[in-house]
């Protein structure tokens, strides 16, 4: 009897598969939060009007409201999409940067990075993306939903895609 051995992946294949998975951890997390904490707990907003918020960004507010469900799929996808290109970038900057993979090869420094990672995206998407987009907001004040989002952001995305990009580095 012969037994079937399935070829190792390579490290491209691993790779891809690790920010595929992070990205997907990411974007479920993120938006579990958003919809549990606006739609749940504070019931500000409907489960569309969170994803209609989204694709604002894209096509402007009257016209996300407008578009009903169709605009809400568009926020639900462009969520997933933002949350992979944060993904990808920020395995491209471990990848190029020595110091960075020199962090990541401890737990302590993968967690650190994570955190630090997690505040980078919810600063970028507040001061950068959002300011640029179709639906350009005022700052954001400095109240405790702001630091508690901030929060949010470093241990519910940044630092679970630290730890799983962190399973792909030689250590």
């Amino acid at each position: 009897m012969s037994a079937i051995v399935a070829p190792r992946p390579t490290s491209q294949r691993t790779a891809l598969s690790r920010v595929l998975l992070a990205g997907a951890v990411m974007a479920v997390l993120d938006i579990f939060y958003a919809w549990a904490n606006w739609v749940v707990v504070q019931h500000v907003i409907t489960t569309q009007q969170l994803f209609q918020s989204i694709s604002a960004g894209l096509v402007g507010r009257d016209a996300a409201r407008a578009g009903g469900m169709q605009t809400a799929l568009l926020g639900a996808f462009l969520h997933v999409v933002i949350a992979f290109l944060w993904t990808v970038g920020f395995y491209l900057a471990v990848r190029s940067s020595a110091t960075l993979r020199g962090w990541m090869r401890t737990t302590r420094g993968a967690i650190f990075v994570g955190l630090a990672f997690g505040a980078v995206v919810y600063l970028g998407m507040n001061y950068v993306v959002i300011p640029l987009s179709a639906a350009p907001r005022p700052m954001p004040k400095l109240t405790t939903q702001y630091f508690i989002n901030l929060v949010q952001h470093m241990v519910m995305v940044g630092l679970p895609v630290a730890l799983i990009i962190r399973d792909g580095e030689p250590r």
